[in-house]
């Protein structure tokens, strides 16, 4: 399993997970701009366009470390790990202020959709600590980051452009 702690071997995937990224970023944009109204209004979609907007950053992220050329595993640990505590501190105060806004009846379902983006974000660090340690898998735990970061993505986004537009959220100046 050698392969699990040498970047250099995982560059082609890499690179396809950047070009994703900045595709669904525009895919985002698009929902973003057509709907902004009604995301800006709705506390459940102004989150999901954060949320999608953090994990693609996350992955490009992620991407550009790993692509720093001849760059040891030990560096690249290190990184991840200062990454993934970066993100779970900023994203667990957004959730926090997002779960605050949603009525009561929300809050749990809110919560458990919260588990995947998460574990994602703590999968980065297990990476990291795996290629500082030389053990854990390595690079392999960055697999379910791309994973779910990418299906939520795309669905955040999904969710941004077509199910944003059927909400007719109240207004106060009616």
């Amino acid at each position: 399993m050698e392969f699990a702690y040498k970047p250099e071997l995982w560059r082609d995937l890499f690179e396809m997970v950047a070009l994703a990224a900045v595709t669904l970023t525009g895919f985002v944009s698009v929902g973003l701009s057509i709907n902004i109204r009604t995301i800006v209004d709705t506390p459940a979609h102004l989150a999901r366009a954060r949320e999608a907007l953090i994990a693609l950053t996350v992955l490009l992220t992620v991407a550009i470390f790993v692509l720093i050329p001849e760059q040891g595993r030990v560096a690249l640990g290190v990184e991840l790990v200062v990454l993934s505590v970066l993100v779970l501190g900023v994203i667990l105060r957004l959730q926090s202020g997002t779960l605050h806004r949603l009525p009561a009846r929300s809050r749990r379902s809110w919560r458990r959709r919260l588990a995947g983006l998460d574990s994602s974000i703590f999968a980065i660090t297990m990476a990291g600590v795996g290629l500082v340690t030389g053990r854990l898998g390595g690079i392999l735990w960055l697999l379910p980051t791309i994973l779910i970061c990418l299906v939520w993505s795309t669905y955040n986004a999904w969710s941004l452009a077509i199910d944003a537009a059927a909400v007719q959220p109240q207004r106060d100046d009616k």
